[in-house]
Order: structure tokens, then C-alpha cells, then sequence
């Protein structure tokens, strides 16, 4: 015989069942989601720093470590479009590099207002990724081959325009843009969260950013549809240009010289914050908030060699090496996939 006490508790059991899925359901999503494992992640390591240097979790440090990301952010989202679209970009660096030099020498040479010498210098990234893309897409080369002899074309062309010398006494008006913040949040930061937003919009809300993904999971596919493969990957290097050229313009701002060796360490970043955010090497993969979370966890890792007494020398080895687990986790990503 059944008692009301049998039916109370097997009604409890019913109800909390669909609670419990629930909960399965969300920690089921929040595994999948790489975003916010490496977020996850994040807060550890910033957990285990602070413990070990209380001055990390500052505002004032807390405010560096944004600044120093948004450069790392800013070259990233370019890569990441790139690799969404099945594509890389060695370039980077160069053009970040090359595009601050220019700024700053149309500055120190002519009377064009500053912020006009800033628009073209981000112009003239826009035209190397063009191109990039064009010899990419028209004339077939590969595109490990194209951006790595342009990085070298343009390295030349820094030194040879510069002489290997600093271009000193800008216009003290553009360090706003480098140094300055909005209340707790600094200039460069603002500038690349508002980046990221736009960026996300065109890659999730539009057709162009559904394009380009069809185009990294499935090149030949994307053809068949009728899918503009070849202007939408030269768009994928515009992007990538103009985005790394804006860190670099923005780099200028913040060290009010133009200084030839700009750019030199975004390259191993560029493609680490992508990848452990999501990105595939293979394309067809990619989120922009794992790609800036990524870009904070270069930022906190170059901080925190910095504030626990370790030698700078190690920051190359520490990023290779997240580099190299970055690979790792791709390759095991796409395996159980």
C-alpha cells in the first residue's frame, strides 16, 4: 500500500530530475564552450599570481595588464579572422611595425594634422592585406609562403626608412590615444573592446560573417553555393591588416616616437590567443571573446614574469610553449570532433 509519505517523496525525485538535467545541460555547455574554459582558466592563474606577487591584482596593474592585451587583441582578431577563413598571416608584426613608422614619419615630415597621419598609416595596412589577399586568391600562391616574404619586405623597408633609428618629438596631442583612459578603462582597451564588438557582429550577425566561415569549414563546398571565395578571403586579409596596422598606429600614440622594432613579438601571441579561444588551424572555427580572453592570458603572462622577479627572458619561452599546448589542444579538438 502506498502512503503519502512514499507519494511525497517520489514527487521530490520527479521534480528534481529536470532540475538536474538542467544543470547537466549547462555544465555540458560550459565544457564545449573554449571560451570559458579559458576563462576559467584565467582566474586561476590570476589566482595563483596574486598569491604569489599581492601587487598583481591592483587597479593600477590590473589597468596595465588591459592596456598591454589590447595591442595583443587588436593584432589577434585579425589572425582570427584569417584563420576562420582557412588562412594565415605572418605579416603581422610587420605591418603593425610598418604602419606606425609611416605615421610617424608623415608627422615629423609634413604638416598633416596628426590624427590624419593616423588614418593613413591604419590605410596602408588596409593595403597590404589587399595584397596579401590578391597574390593569395588571384595569382594561387600560398599563403604561408606570400605573408611570410611580405613580413620580410616589410622589415626591410622599416630599416631602410628609419635607418634603425627611433622618430622622435611627435605631436604630444596623439599620446591621448596610447596613454590616456576614460575613467578606470584605458584608451587602447576601449578601443579594442569596441573593435571586438563590431567584429563579432560582422562574423555572427551577417552574411558575410557566415560566408566566411562556410569558407574555412569547406573551401570546394563554398564554391559549389556560389559563395564569393575569393573577395571574402582578400577581405579576411584587409581585415587583418588594418587591424594590426591600428595597433601599431596605437603603439606609436603610446610611446610618442616611432620606434623600427614595433611589432616584433605579436606574431607567436597572434596566433596563441585565437587558437586557445577556439580557432581551428584548419579553419571553419573561431570566437572573438575566446580570442580576447586569450589575449589577456599573453598580457597576464608577460605581467606576471614582471611582478614575480623572473628574468624577461623567459617570456619568449613561456609563449612558445603556451603556443605549442595551444597546437596541442587544437589537434586534440579536432580529434574528438
Amino acid at each position: 500500500m502506498t502512503t503519502r509519505s512514499d507519494l511525497d517523496t517520489s514527487s521530490v525525485v520527479i521534480s528534481a530530475r529536470p532540475r538536474a538535467r538542467a544543470g547537466r545541460r549547462m555544465w555540458n555547455r560550459f565544457i564545449q564552450s573554449q571560451a570559458l574554459v579559458l576563462l576559467g582558466f584565467l582566474v586561476i592563474v590570476c589566482g595563483i599570481i596574486s598569491i604569489l606577487a599581492p601587487r598583481f591584482m591592483t587597479i593600477d596593474n590590473i589597468a596595465v595588464i588591459t592596456r598591454a592585451a589590447a595591442f595583443v587583441a587588436l593584432v589577434s582578431l585579425g589572425q582570427m579572422t584569417c584563420l576562420i577563413a582557412g588562412v594565415i598571416d605572418l605579416s603581422v608584426g610587420a605591418v603593425g611595425g610598418f604602419a606606425g613608422v609611416c605615421a610617424a614619419l608623415l608627422m615629423y615630415n609634413t604638416s598633416l594634422e596628426p590624427y590624419v597621419c593616423i588614418i593613413i598609416g591604419v590605410l596602408i595596412g588596409s593595403f597590404i592585406g589587399l595584397v596579401n589577399g590578391t597574390l593569395v586568391t588571384r595569382i594561387k600562391l600560398n599563403p604561408f609562403i606570400v605573408t611570410l616574404s611580405m613580413s620580410f619586405v616589410i622589415s626591410g623597408a622599416i630599416l631602410v626608412t628609419t635607418g634603425g633609428w627611433a622618430i622622435p618629438n611627435l605631436p604630444q596631442k596623439i599620446e591621448w590615444i596610447g596613454r590616456g583612459s576614460l575613467g578606470p578603462i584605458p584608451v587602447p582597451t576601449l578601443i579594442a573592446v569596441i573593435i571586438a564588438i563590431l567584429l563579432a557582429f560582422l562574423l555572427n550577425r551577417t552574411y558575410i560573417g557566415r560566408h566566411i566561415f562556410a569558407i574555412g569549414g569547406n573551401k570546394e563546398a563554398a564554391i559549389l553555393v556560389g559563395i564569393p571565395v575569393e573577395r571574402l578571403t582578400t577581405l579576411v586579409y584587409v581585415i587583418s591588416g588594418s587591424l594590426a596596422a591600428l595597433a601599431g598606429v596605437i603603439m606609436l600614440a603610446r610611446l610618442a616616437s616611432g620606434q623600427p622594432t614595433v611589432g616584433q613579438g605579436w606574431l607567436l601571441p597572434s596566433f596563441a590567443a585565437p587558437i586557445l579561444g577556439g580557432a581551428a588551424l584548419n579553419g571553419g572555427a573561431g570566437s572573438v571573446l575566446g580570442t580576447i580572453v586569450g589575449a589577456l592570458l599573453m598580457a597576464v603572462i608577460q605581467n606576471s614574469i614582471v611582478m614575480t622577479g623572473m628574468s624577461v627572458y623567459w617570456e619568449n619561452v613561456v609563449v612558445g610553449a603556451v603556443l605549442v599546448g595551444a597546437i596541442v589542444l587544437d589537434r586534440l579538438r579536432g580529434q574528438s570532433e
